[in-house]
């Protein structure tokens, strides 16, 4: 079951960041980035925390699904608001909040054991996790 839902998550998670390819474009480019995107990647690592803390569960979950299910929320209250992905490097700024949360998402999901590839540039996609 593990290997199958990580598995899942990390597939999930592959596809995002397909759709946030212009925002890892940003971060390589614009130093000022990096500060809020830190505080991001705090903010989401200490929300796991206290999901672990929290929660018992009766089938176990890695961390990897964990990161997926948040990063899934935000998406999905993403979509209620409208929001779409800035499609260019350039339209990234600090004030991207969906997007840089994201991106927090899969930099801490491809930390852990079998997540996904840590990525420094993006990667054209032919699928949207945006369009519903």
């Amino acid at each position: 079951m593990d290997a199958a839902t990580d598995r899942s998550a990390r597939r999930w998670l592959s596809r995002m960041a397909e759709e946030l390819q212009a925002g890892w474009a940003a971060l390589a480019a614009q130093p000022s980035l990096r500060g809020p995107f830190d505080r991001h990647r705090t903010s989401v690592t200490e929300e796991i925390r206290a999901e672990e803390a929290e929660f018992e569960r009766a089938v176990p979950v890695t961390r990897l699904v964990l990161l997926a299910g948040r990063a899934y929320e935000i998406r999905a209250q993403a979509l209620r608001q409208g929001w779409q992905p800035p499609r260019t490097a350039a339209a990234w700024d600090h004030e991207e909040w969906y997007g840089l949360r994201l991106l927090a998402c899969y930099d801490l999901a491809s930390r852990e054991p079998k997540g996904p590839r840590p990525r420094l540039s993006g990667v054209s996609t032919s699928h949207s996790l945006w369009t519903g």
